[in-house]
């Protein structure tokens, strides 16, 4: 920059910056490759121009040009000069700066006037206060591995997945269970001091003494998610000396994984939290934007739906009579026009308007997701309008590309950034090369078909809530009693939660109607549970997988399979059958009449029923 000397005038260039940018080339030219000092010493040692004689003068370009001098000695045309100081500009700081990010560079090339020593000069002034210059970030190439706002969520979602398995296994070592359980009581009791202690061993107990599945019971507890209330809470909450156990380290295995999923379960609460205080923010900030435009007198009636919005949140036509509308009646117009493969969005309104809606008016309503889908479907439709020979299209994203006949090249692969896929031209489906789309097709049916078997076999097979010891029940009631050694856990049967006898629908045992049958037969209840866990893995895997042969997921047995299984249950009938309390004087005829059971069974318990003395 200039230097004033003590008239006012400007002298020529500031002594320091000399000195300045003497010392930064001596430390660039330490770290820096080759290449770069040759580019930093061009930089430093070009020609400094001269400043401008009056600086309130207006700058408009020619004012500009004016004050300059040209550079090397060489005489141009006011545009050429202006290209040629950008350019030497753009080289000179990118020498100096490689990694700077391009869209401050431009702007702060038009504050500096394109001269790169001026720039270079505050750069250096700028670091030496600790204020780093902006860097260009690197794309990634996958979607995937892209990082973005939704991080935390993403994170979030990643824990809930990995520690609210239903059947989680537990380690059955006495010494690693008994520090476990210490740590997981200390910490609970640490972050719920409201808590009474009691009432926190009952809800790890219901959680098969997992900390992050009781955490989040008791989070949901004291948050007022339950709509009744389980637990009383303290009047005065305990003080503890250490209430932070995020802040908790530990080498012992069962210590750690405990604090590992106490600090999961605190991530998923913030995460909740911070969701539920965002979405209250936006329901109060919709309700102070509707008082305000009652206020105002901003209020419009949708031309689709007739419903009363405030202008801010309306959308209109660009026809030549606007037609406004609320957000939600676009947008579900415009996703029902991708459910039919089309893109365009026409005006909604009673008076035949053709128009269609703006770019800016369109962000408005469509999401991330229906813009995407909107798009690829007007590419799709642009392209084959065009008729271009041998056109070949990504399965997977909007990517289109020329390509040889598919006798020569059966691969397509995407040149997108953000997929990169190859996939199968002949059946559009991720690449399988060397297999044949065919062999691919049953590879896959199969694997579908274990998916489909791996459910129903989990929904007969049970495990026990405490140790993870699968077992099946052959016969018998549905109290049933863990027999590793060290458990001894009793569960029911049927929901799979610790219990006794009152949990269950014998009054004559202290259970209520209504509760879990304490006995059934064992076969009808495993094979409805087959029955239904076959039908949700079916639906789920056809989802996934339409592509696949539907008799490659057929499960029914023929009819010589079916008559050899009624002949064995006819010849090896349940060892004993269950007589209820006092239905066992009548005759083996009447038992088995379940209907005329029950009725007498009924009868009998009444109180009108009066007993034989």
């Amino acid at each position: 920059m200039g230097f004033r000397g003590k008239k006012g005038k400007e002298t020529g260039i500031a002594p320091s910056f000399r000195a300045r940018c003497a010392k930064k080339k001596d430390q660039w030219l330490h770290t820096v490759k080759s290449p770069i000092k040759a580019a930093i010493l061009v930089a430093i040692k070009a020609p400094i121009r001269a400043p401008f004689k009056n600086r309130t003068q207006s700058l408009t370009p020619h004012s500009i040009q004016g004050a300059r001098e040209p550079a090397l000695g060489v005489h141009h045309s006011a545009s050429q000069h202006d290209i040629s100081d950008q350019q030497a500009f753009r080289e000179a700081a990118l020498s100096c700066f490689p990694d700077i990010c391009l869209d401050h560079l431009e702007k702060a090339g038009a504050e500096h006037r394109w001269n790169h020593q001026h720039f270079i000069s505050h750069v250096l002034d700028q670091q030496e206060k600790g204020k780093p210059y902006p860097t260009h970030t690197k794309s990634l190439k996958r979607k995937r591995e892209a990082k973005s706002e939704g991080d935390s969520a993403d994170e979030s979602g990643e824990l809930q997945k990995r520690f609210e398995q239903v059947n989680r296994p537990q380690n059955v070592d006495a010494g690693y269970a008994k520090l476990y359980l210490r740590m997981a009581k200390t910490l609970l009791m640490e972050d719920f001091p409201e808590m009474y202690a009691q009432d926190i061993e009952t809800v790890l107990k219901e959680n098969r003494l997992h900390l992050y599945p009781s955490y989040m019971a008791l989070e949901a507890e004291r948050s007022g998610e339950n709509a009744v209330a389980r637990f009383r809470t303290k009047k005065v909450p305990t003080k503890s000396i250490k209430r932070d156990g995020a802040g908790r380290t530990s080498n012992v295995a069962a210590e750690k994984d405990a604090m590992e999923e106490y600090r999961a379960a605190r991530t998923v609460c913030q995460a909740k939290a911070s969701k539920r205080a965002a979405e209250k923010q936006r329901e109060q900030d919709e309700l102070d934007n509707r008082a305000r435009a009652e206020a105002e007198g901003t209020i419009a009636e949708c031309q689709c739906c007739f419903g009363d919005f405030p202008l801010n949140r309306m959308v209109h036509c660009s026809g030549e009579t606007l037609h406004w509308f609320c957000y939600e009646c676009p947008r579900q117009n415009a996703e029902a026009q991708v459910g039919l493969s089309k893109y365009k969005i026409d005006c909604m309104s009673m008076d035949n308007c053709e128009a269609g809606f703006s770019r800016d008016q369109r962000a408005f309503f469509l999401d991330k997701k229906l813009a995407v889908a909107l798009e690829r479907i007007e590419q799709e439709a642009v392209l084959r309008i065009a008729g271009i020979e041998n056109l070949e299209s990504c399965p997977f994203c909007p990517y289109a590309a020329e390509y040889p006949p598919v006798q020569e090249n059966k691969e397509f692969t995407c040149e997108n950034q953000e997929c990169r896929m190859v996939s199968c031209r002949l059946c559009r489906n991720e690449t399988h090369i060397p297999k044949t789309c065919e062999e691919a097709l049953r590879e896959n049916g199969h694997s579908a078909r274990r998916v489909i078997e791996e459910a129903m076999s989990a929904a007969m097979i049970r495990s026990c809530n405490k140790c993870g010891t699968p077992f099946i029940k052959e016969n018998g009631c549905n109290k049933m009693t863990c027999t590793r050694n060290g458990c001894h856990n009793v569960q029911c049967y049927v929901c799979s939660k610790s219990c006794s006898y009152d949990h269950f629908n014998d009054a004559s045992r202290g259970g209520k109607p209504g509760n879990c049958p304490l006995f059934d037969s064992t076969e009808v209840r495993h094979e409805d549970e087959v029955r239904k866990a076959q039908e949700k893995a079916l639906k789920e895997v056809a989802e996934q997988n339409p592509a696949v042969d539907a008799a490659l997921l057929d499960f029914s047995f023929s009819d010589k399979v079916k008559a050899d299984e009624e002949r064995r249950k006819a010849a090896n009938p349940p060892p004993y059958q269950h007589v209820p309390r006092g239905m066992s004087l009548l005759p083996v005829e009447l038992r088995q009449d379940k209907t005329a059971c029950s009725a007498l069974l009924t009868e009998f318990r009444s109180p009108s029923c009066v007993p034989p003395s």
